[in-house]
């Protein structure tokens, strides 16, 4: 599992070229800011300086196996990949917040996740 994760730490264009993750969907969050550019860009700023921080705490919690950080980093992810609209990502992190302790693929998991909202981040990059 180690090393699958510790792959992780790629940057997004390295991870698979291949594969197009849907860019982020700000719908959610154009709606909530009611026409406040200002919010919209500070939600998304808040995320890009917090959540990569948030991802290295999954992955190391998953690698340590520190199920309680793990949950945390997880529950507090979910509703800022909505508010960013990284969407692709939730079914996963869902099932990590919520089966993680019975998950025998837990480590792919962690890794398909980490990817999709690394792409998502250089995509709010550019949006930015």
């Amino acid at each position: 599992m180690t090393e699958s994760l510790e792959n992780c730490n790629q940057s997004a264009g390295e991870l698979n070229e291949n594969i197009n993750y849907p860019l982020p969907d700000l719908t959610y969050l154009e709606e909530m800011a009611g026409g406040d550019e200002a919010f919209v860009h500070e939600i998304i700023t808040y995320f890009l300086e917090n959540g990569p921080h948030l991802l290295n705490l999954l992955r190391e919690s998953a690698l340590s196996g520190d199920q309680e950080n793990l949950h945390f980093a997880a529950h507090k992810l979910l509703p800022q990949l909505t508010f960013v609209g990284i969407l692709a990502a939730i079914p996963d992190i869902e099932k990590i917040e919520n089966d993680y302790k019975h998950m025998d693929d837990l480590s792919v998991v962690i890794e398909r996740a980490i990817k999709i909202i690394n792409f998502g981040i250089e995509d709010l990059k550019k949006m930015i």
